[in-house]
């Protein structure tokens, strides 16, 4: 049910009184959509999302930047502490056994257990002692057991006697960075003044490339700008519809005091929005043509009906009179022929008032299923003298017998007043062609003239009451054919033919 504030009564008046009282839909576009209000929002979201994933990116990438920095500092922090207590315990443990009486074999059996000891402190950390070059007293506590024998590789080997160099040479701790492959190797010695003993500790920190650490940001940059673009995208998508529909907004407004108005084409998602609502102003304008036309035709059927009340009785007398005149004067031959032209328009005045009458609402057809062919054939025997005196061919195919639920008055007075309109349209030896078609239940009855056809504004106003193109016309006799073929439930349409106008009569299909 349509909300009753939406609706506008609009009255056609005359002298008669009113009219006709009908709903007119009048859309109210004061406020905004709930849809644009929710887009606005969303619009808004997404930016902030934009902002936050920039900022994101900018730490990310600083954390990616420092982070190889922060491990090593890490490392080697954990790597000094233990050297140092590995250097303390060795010294001390030195000082016990005695010098002299030491040697390799003792030295690594001596310290391996206390090695282990300090070393199970510190994860992921090995080390143990140097005596001269030689490895003594090696642990690692995270991965093996206590007493088990380990092996120091060459390139750890090479690092730690660098490290032992550097260190006796300093007297302080020596520290070593080097890249192994995809590993990344941290040393710490601290060599024992004084004595061929030096501790060392070593972690081996595996997939540290500075390759894998540039591929990753280089594939996290690329994740983030994506996801920019990705948000980019969006924001340019949201923002066309915010336009889009304010300029969808802006022209609702305009169409509701300028009918002619259509909204410009919108190159993007709300294209089929703004051709629907084109249709539908179209359709709209076409809806309020017909209905002026129904409200001219009403009132004009008022005024008939008193008119020709008034009239039919006065020009029956005058036709009695002119025929009692004609009588007595019968053999004159001066008097006939003023009574014959006067005759002849008494005549053609009944003809207008009968047309006239078919406007009257209390004059309802008379229906009955009937074959549509014996109409359209006894129509063109009355027009084929009128066609053979204007030098006009009548090209008849009548391919249909079906039947409709029709007024034979009615229908041929219809195609009678077409086909006396195509007649006066060919001009001089031109052709009128007449069919029936079968279309699905119904027949259509086509008449084509060869004349000039009409144009787009006639076209439109062709079955409007007292519009005419020719001089002399009264412009009835189309507003009359449509008003009885509405009538019969039937329709009619004119377009533009392969050569001149194409009137098409569309008769309801027989139950």
């Amino acid at each position: 049910m349509q909300d009753p504030r939406n609706l506008k009564e609009t009255t056609t008046k005359s002298n008669g009184g009113d009219v006709a009282q009908r709903p007119v839909m009048i859309p109210r576009f004061g406020k905004v959509p709930k849809i644009v209000t929710a887009q606005r929002l969303q619009t808004w979201l997404l930016v902030a999302a934009l902002v936050a994933i920039g900022l994101t990116a900018l730490l990310v990438i600083d954390l990616a930047r420092n982070l190889r920095t922060v491990v090593i500092s890490e490392a080697n922090r954990a790597l000094a502490n233990a050297v140092g207590e590995l250097a303390q315990v060795g010294q001390s443990w030195q000082a016990q056994s005695g010098l002299e009486s030491l040697s390799s074999a003792k030295a690594d059996q001596g310290l391996r257990e206390k090695s282990y000891e300090i070393l199970a402190s510190y994860p992921d950390v090995e080390g143990g002692y140097l005596w001269n070059q030689e490895v003594v007293g090696h642990s690692f506590p995270t991965y093996t057991e206590p007493g088990s024998t380990l092996r120091q590789p060459p390139f750890e080997h090479a690092q730690v006697l660098s490290a032992l160099e550097e260190s006796r040479r300093d007297r302080k701790t020596a520290t070593r960075i080097a890249q192994d492959g995809r590993d990344l190797v941290l040393v710490a010695v601290r060599a024992v003044p004084g004595s061929p003993l030096a501790a060392w500790t070593l972690r081996r920190i595996f997939n540290f490339s500075n390759s894998n650490e540039f591929y990753k940001r280089i594939f996290l940059v690329a994740a983030m700008l994506a996801a920019l673009v990705a948000i980019c995208i969006v924001l340019r998508l949201s923002f066309s519809l915010q336009r889009g529909f304010a300029v969808i907004q802006a022209g609702l407004e305009r169409l509701q005091t300028d009918p002619d108005y259509r909204l410009p084409d919108q190159n993007h998602e709300l294209r089929n929005i703004v051709q629907a609502i084109n249709t539908m102003a179209g359709n709209r304008e076409k809806l309020e043509a017909a209905l002026r036309r129904e409200d001219r035709l009403r009132v004009m059927g008022r005024v008939v009906a008193g008119i020709a009340h008034e009239i039919r009785n006065p020009l029956n007398s005058i036709r009695l009179t002119i025929r009692l005149l004609a009588r007595r004067l019968q053999g004159n031959r001066e008097a006939e022929i003023p009574v014959d032209m006067i005759t002849r328009e008494i005549d053609r005045l009944d003809a207008l008032l009968k047309s006239l009458l078919a406007f009257r609402a209390d004059h309802p057809p008379k229906i009955r299923c009937q074959p549509v062919q014996p109409i359209v054939e006894r129509t063109l025997a009355l027009v084929e003298p009128h066609a053979a005196e204007n030098g006009i061919s009548l090209e008849i195919d009548l391919t249909s017998d079906g039947q409709a639920p029709v007024d034979a008055d009615f229908l041929q007075q219809a195609l009678m007043n077409l086909l006396l309109n195509a007649i006066d349209a060919s001009g001089n030896h031109g052709r009128v062609r007449v069919s029936t078609l079968p279309v699905n239940a119904h027949v259509e009855i086509v008449v084509e003239d060869s004349g000039p056809g009409l144009n787009a504004e006639q076209q439109e106003r062709i079955f409007e009451a007292f519009y005419t193109t020719k001089p002399g016309g009264t412009g009835l006799g189309l507003a009359v054919t449509k008003t009885l073929l509405e009538k019969m439930g039937a329709a009619v349409e004119c377009t533009n033919g392969s050569t001149g106008a194409r009137f098409c009569v569309i008769l309801p299909a027989a139950s």
